[in-house]
């Protein structure tokens, strides 16, 4: 069964993980995407974090399924390639600094005038607008700008804490796949190709959308003392008796007895200090003592079994050991193996959205340094005397 995006070609110009992550997504939905690296060392991440047995976490993940062509983008031969490509297909994507695309040749007015039908996709630091857009930007810089590493660590005064894994990146990378996607929609209804800009800080804007409503509103940004807010002791994570930890979402207040009953704390149903939502908040300290003390006297599976039976939303916060070993992962796919020409268990990140009639999944491992390249330059009607040619000019190099 074809993917969603089925017969959606992409020619992808990113580097290291924003844009690689985000072109990945869409070779998840079945589109074929065509990686296009400097001859030599390619992208960038394609050694960061490289083991010993050769294996580079950082640039599998962010670049299974495609497929890899090497171009020096500087060599007027290069651009005659490019242009042939871009002919060819639906989308582009980039995310150099603002300025660098153009001065190569290949910025949207230039490739649309090979394919008006183009979409043409960016994504940058800071945006395209204002005297930030030609600057260059990483996760964490991003996360610094939006306001995000002041809030993680507790607010203002507080020292500035990062959220790991690559937020800034991770999220942006969705909303460059979900700007993308909309475009091609878009040009289904419309007609119309068009550029397509996403960026770091908008993504992190977007992440604490929650968070900003308030302060976009108030004006007033709370400074937090603790992991927790005032309702940790309901609304947290706790270590249980055998140094395992679990989680209680108990937002809604109908939840609450049923916790109680849960952790075998009847008493706290009735307690003037716990009796109402205004009650827990005013002695929160104190419940979140009654309650961490409770939950030490058993193990975590025991209070798990309790409060699912009655309802309550918990679960546990489980090492990614643990996460391997759990079979709610591999039964929707969010874990899957792939075939790897390298190694016997190639394990990946699977697709997180489930389709009923055109399902998505990982295409396969990430490509060799210009795997491709030979196939894609025999498809656009080069011979192989001219891809010689171009090999000896070190235009490209064979995969």
């Amino acid at each position: 069964m074809p993917g969603p995006l089925d017969g959606i070609r992409i020619l992808d110009f990113t580097r290291y993980q924003n844009g690689p992550h985000a072109s990945a997504m869409l070779s998840d939905m079945g589109a074929d995407v065509l990686k296009v690296e400097l001859p030599g060392n390619g992208d960038p991440g394609r050694s960061l974090g490289r083991l010993p047995d050769g294996f580079c976490s950082y640039f599998e993940g962010n670049n299974r399924g495609k497929r890899s062509i090497t171009l020096d983008l500087r060599k007027p031969q290069a651009l005659e390639v490019i242009y042939k490509l871009v002919s060819q297909v639906d989308v582009v994507m980039e995310n150099f600094r603002s300025g660098v695309m153009d001065a190569l040749g290949l910025g949207y007015e230039e490739l649309r005038a090979h394919n008006e039908r183009l979409i043409y996709g960016s994504t940058t630091g800071f945006g395209p607008i204002g005297e930030w857009s030609r600057r260059a930007s990483f996760d964490h810089i991003a996360q610094g700008m939006s306001g995000a590493l002041i809030a993680q660590g507790g607010g203002p005064g507080k020292e500035p804490q990062a959220v790991q894994w690559g937020l800034a990146d991770q999220s942006g990378s969705i909303v460059f796949a979900y700007g993308i996607m909309a475009a091609l929609v878009a040009r289904e209804r419309f007609g119309a190709g068009q550029r397509v800009d996403a960026s770091l800080l908008g993504s992190m804007m977007t992440v604490q959308n929650l968070t900003l409503a308030n302060f976009l509103h108030t004006k007033h940004q709370e400074v937090r003392e603790g992991a927790g807010g005032y309702n940790q002791a309901a609304f947290g994570w706790h270590e249980a008796g055998d140094g395992k930890w679990l989680t209680v979402g108990v937002l809604d207040p109908k939840d609450w007895p049923g916790l109680c009953r849960a952790i075998e704390r009847d008493d706290l149903i009735t307690d003037e200090r716990s009796a109402d939502a205004f009650a827990r908040r005013e002695h929160a300290d104190w419940l979140l003592q009654e309650v961490k003390g409770t939950l030490l006297t058993q193990p975590r599976q025991h209070w798990l079994d309790r409060m699912l039976a009655e309802g309550v939303p918990c679960g546990p916060v489980l090492e990614y050991a643990e996460v391997l070993d759990e079979p709610q992962f591999w039964d929707n796919g969010y874990i899957v193996e792939v075939e790897h020409p390298h190694f016997e268990e190639y394990l990946s990140v699977g697709v997180p959205v489930r389709f009923s009639e055109t399902p998505g999944a990982v295409q396969g491992p990430a490509p060799e340094l210009g795997q491709h390249t030979e196939e894609v330059l025999l498809a656009l009607g080069y011979d192989w005397k001219e891809i010689e040619r171009l090999h000896d000019e070190r235009v490209t190099a064979a995969g």
